[in-house]
């Protein structure tokens, strides 16, 4: 399966959602059976890397950022801080 939960890049706890949303999608990893595979598709976080556990998970295909509703170029940015996640930016390229 596709996760896709996305955090407001304008919450005002936006760190402190990611954190959460963290918390509940490693939780939740255990409850898959071991040949079972997921792709993530996060916002961008506001702390490089708090994303890892997932990209590392033996389960976890694939980790793709989206950009949100940041620019092009603090999309870039930001993505090139969080190490082993992909671009999905269908947002900030149609700038």
């Amino acid at each position: 399966p596709i996760i896709e939960p996305e955090v407001d890049i304008k919450a005002a706890d936006k760190e402190q959602c990611e954190k959460v949303l963290l918390e509940c999608l490693l939780e939740n990893m255990s409850m898959l059976g071991s040949s079972d595979k997921v792709i993530f598709k996060l916002t961008l976080p506001t702390v490089a890397n708090l994303y890892q556990p997932l990209v590392s998970h033996p389960q976890t295909l694939k980790v793709v950022a989206l950009s949100g509703g940041f620019d092009r170029e603090q999309a870039c940015q930001k993505l090139a801080e969080n190490v082993g996640v992909i671009a999905s930016f269908s947002r900030a390229f149609t700038e």
